[in-house]
């Protein structure tokens, strides 16, 4: 197979890498890379270039996971716990069974004016809150109390 086929096949991965949210199609970019290059240096073995390019494929996976590299319980960016410990004031009353209105004082994904739910009693319009929680595009806060 020449070694342009494997690049075209290496571009391909690359580019479904930058869509897909998984690792996976890297590594078979880099194992068609490397195929690419056998396949240049050694246009005669279509059976090395396989050979090279599964090899690639399955080394970077297995040295990635045994890294951690992927794992994701170290950070918390881009999950709901960011948003936990924000505080804000109450615009309308909050209670456990209906929503209300809060503002926070940090902008929180572009944006301060949230509904809220309470989730310790019932908590008054102008009170200091603090979020505890997330459920789905709904603070779950409770009323902020210093100290």
């Amino acid at each position: 197979m020449s070694y342009f086929i494997w690049l075209i096949l290496a571009v391909i991965a690359f580019v479904l890498e930058m869509i897909l949210p998984t690792f996976f199609a890297l590594f078979a970019g880099i194992g068609f890379l490397v195929a690419g290059v056998v396949a240049y240096f050694f246009t005669g073995s279509l059976f090395w270039q396989i050979i090279a390019a599964c090899v690639f494929m399955v080394l970077g996976a297995v040295l990635f996971k045994m890294r951690r590299i992927a794992d994701a319980d170290t950070s918390t960016v881009g999950t709901h716990h960011e948003f936990v410990g924000i505080l804000g004031k109450a615009l309308s009353p909050l209670c456990e069974h209906e929503e209300g209105d809060v503002a926070l004082y940090e902008s929180v994904v572009s944006s301060r004016l949230w509904k809220a739910l309470s989730s310790g009693g019932p908590i008054e319009t102008g009170c200091e809150i603090q979020i505890v929680a997330l459920q789905g595009n709904t603070l779950i806060v409770k009323k902020y109390t210093k100290g």
